[in-house]
């Protein structure tokens, strides 16, 4: 079955409609932009729903059979943050490491080049056009030719982690040799160990690594480039690696956690506060459990609980004044 008819099949959609979709995909995205933390404008491009609609259906049943390394903990089943950090624990040395500008850099030439060399037969040779125009971004307004991966895409992690498949193998290899741990999630790279002078090591090989490497281009961003010694905070994708060896969510968190849940007993949040305090104890069941029983304890079941439970009412829909009365 053609992969137009497949997708008309799975999403309700019409050959014709799909076909549309899909020709002018890389120009249907709402682009806007966001603040980095380390300054600078980081540019958002949200796909639209019939296009997202696609995308989703691609990532579930076609990108499925491409190999993914063990050590990219980025949006893999069965990985995630707590897994990423918990990687590191009980290293005296940890370096971190960032990709510069990652989805951007990630071109559709370099997708193309890849399938013509890989072996997984779920893409037909004949359709890679087809899944360039749907996994890749046109970045400039209303441009229909493919150039890059997004950042909103729910399939570009994915791919991303498809075509990093050899540049993690072999960082994994050459860390494993030097008795280090290596993990990826996304653009975020962390190497642990024992030595500062083996994870150096390790630092300038893969910098060799990327030199050689023509698809996809990439360069650390050597602003993000850190190394904390046990005595230091060790943090990992948002996570703290403690000198006891253990996962945490951090002090300055719970003290966070802990205010809220205190003044959502006195009534004292609005909606929006009530929110960022059910996605913070989600956080914590997912990151820290222990965490959620010394609450418990504190403040009760009951208190946890409603907080956890919290379903912001929707807004009300402002509606538009009447038209003039013309006389």
């Amino acid at each position: 079955m053609s992969l137009i008819l497949e997708l008309a099949e799975a999403t309700g959609l019409s050959s014709g409609d799909i076909e549309r979709v899909i020709r002018t995909a890389p120009a249907r995205y709402k682009t806007y932009p966001i603040e980095k933390r380390s300054g600078g404008i980081r540019i958002i491009a949200q796909p639209s729903r019939e296009l997202k609609v696609i995308q989703n259906y691609i990532l579930k049943e076609k990108l499925k059979d491409f190999p993914v390394h063990s050590c990219a903990m980025a949006y893999e089943k069965g990985r995630n943050i707590f897994d990423n950090a918990a990687s590191h624990v009980g290293s005296r040395v940890l370096m971190k490491l960032d990709f510069k500008d990652f989805f951007p850099s990630i071109k559709v030439k370099d997708w193309e080049r890849f399938i013509a060399a890989s072996s997984v037969e779920t893409i037909s040779p004949t359709e890679v056009y087809l899944y360039s125009k749907v996994l890749f971004w046109g970045e400039k307004r209303r441009s229909s030719v493919p150039k890059c991966l997004s950042i909103g895409a729910p399939t570009s992690p994915k791919v991303s982690n498809i075509l990093l498949y050899d540049f993690d193998m072999t960082m994994s290899g050459k860390a494993r040799s030097l008795g280090l741990s290596y993990t990826r999630y996304a653009d975020d790279i962390t190497i642990s160990g024992d030595t500062v002078e083996q994870i150096l090591l390790l630092e300038r090989e893969a910098k060799q690594i990327l030199r050689k490497m023509a698809h996809p281009k990439l360069t650390f961003n050597e602003a993000k480039r850190g190394i904390y010694s046990k005595g230091q905070r060790q943090m990992v994708t948002g996570l703290i690696v403690t000198p006891q060896a253990v996962v945490s969510i951090g002090r300055e968190r719970k003290r966070e956690i802990s205010s809220l849940l205190h003044r959502s007993l006195l009534g004292q949040l609005d909606n929006d506060r009530r929110s960022l305090l059910k996605g913070l104890l989600g956080f914590c069941v997912a990151n820290e459990p222990e965490f959620i029983g010394r609450l418990r304890r504190k403040y009760g079941n009951g208190a946890v609980n409603a907080a956890m439970k919290f379903h912001a009412p929707k807004r009300a829909r402002v509606q538009p004044p009447p038209p003039p009365t013309l006389f």
